[in-house]
């Protein structure tokens, strides 16, 4: 479904309702074309809340219907699901629709999308998703929330509960509620009259400790060097992040060892991040390691022109220092708002010294814990 171009029909309904005051018609219509305006430009970029608000104003200057339609559109795109609902059903009732029994379709897909969640607690308190005033308590029933990741905050003068966590659609959550002082002055909540995005993000985690285990697979078969096993420990610092995705950067120290190498490193990290569905803690990463690396020959083996000690002389054991740079492919996905596990599912490992090495194909698997 997109979008309607409403701005004929817009024209005439400011006219009929205001034609006992033509001036007044014609600054609502001023309005409301702008309104409009600003909605289909938002909805372009992206800015699907920030469109649906432009919408919504616009209809309440001129009550004309394809203006809910348009909103609803925008917070189904953004995946606001529960105003989606709510300006599908508006839309509806604002007259009879030709697609009433797409919309309602729709609206039933769309509500397989939600969770519901119940509080419970003896006190009347407020109840805000993502930072926005929502519900209150106590609760009749359970509240539909948009699946996806969320925090819940119940608050009542200085005393809170907060829970955030993964919202799987179609599941039911309670919770028992147990109201804490807050000492910390307050958490930046505000209310539904504002016209702000419902879903602000939670706070960045910007640090990350990474440990990992893997290995290395010798793609020539010259063991040289072989195939190996390897440890690493790294940190990151999460640069910016948006909505889609993310970018990182780190440093890490990767430990090799097996098949008379023991090799150490310590190279630069960037991560780019992209969340291909927002609400799920999947996450695609494009990553690229570049820095130096010391790799240690040692063997008791006979001597060899083909040892990399060869030359200038036959020599049991030598270090060879190279420049090593690993463009990789991985998965992440976070189990808690602080843990993530990662799996490398592709990487070209190439080290670039006297002699030449062969390159690489490395894999692995890492466990990272953020920090705010």
């Amino acid at each position: 479904m997109k979008l309607r171009h409403t701005l004929p029909a817009l024209a005439v309904a400011l006219l009929v309702l205001g034609a006992a005051s033509p001036s007044r018609a014609e600054d609502a219509m001023d309005q409301a074309r702008k309104r409009y305006a600003d909605g289909e430009r938002e909805y372009a970029s992206g800015r699907y809340w920030q469109s649906a608000k432009a919408f919504e104003e616009a209809f309440d200057l001129s009550r004309k219907g394809d203006l809910l339609f348009n909103a609803a559109r925008a917070y189904d795109r953004g995946e606001y699901y529960v105003r989606a609902i709510e300006t599908y059903e508006a839309y509806l009732k604002a007259g009879t629709q030709p697609d009433s029994e797409q919309i309602n379709k729709r609206i039933a897909d769309l509500r397989k999308q939600l969770s519901l969640v119940h509080l419970s607690t003896g006190e009347k308190a407020y109840v805000f998703v993502d930072g926005k005033e929502y519900y209150q308590t106590p609760m009749a029933g359970p509240a539909p929330i948009d699946g996806g990741y969320h925090r819940i905050d119940v608050r009542v003068g200085n005393r809170f509960w907060a829970r955030e966590q993964q919202f799987v659609p179609g599941e039911k959550y309670e919770f028992e509620v147990a109201l804490e002082e807050d000492r910390g002055g307050g958490s930046g909540l505000t209310s539904m009259s504002q016209e702000v995005d419902i879903r602000a993000k939670p706070r960045t985690r910007q640090v990350a400790v990474v440990l990992g285990v893997g290995g290395t697979i010798d793609i020539f078969g010259n063991n040289f060097p072989p195939h190996q096993a390897s440890l690493m420990i790294g940190a990151e610092y999460r640069a910016r992040e948006g909505r889609y995705g993310a970018f990182d950067l780190g440093v890490k120290v990767p430990l090799e060892f097996l098949q008379s190498w023991q090799n150490a490193g310590l190279l630069l990290n960037l991560r780019g991040v992209l969340s291909p569905v927002p609400r799920l803690p999947l996450e695609l990463v494009l990553s690229l390691d570049v820095g130096f690396a010391a790799m240690s020959y040692t063997s008791a083996a006979p001597f060899s022109t083909k040892w990399p000690c060869a030359t200038p002389s036959y020599l049991p054991s030598c270090t060879v220092y190279a420049m090593r740079a690993v463009p990789a492919l991985s998965v992440a996905y976070r189990f808690v708002p602080g843990f993530e596990m990662r799996a490398q599912l592709a990487g070209f490992e190439l080290n670039v010294s006297q002699p030449m090495f062969d390159p690489r194909l490395a894999f692995g698997l890492q466990a990272a814990y953020r920090f705010y």
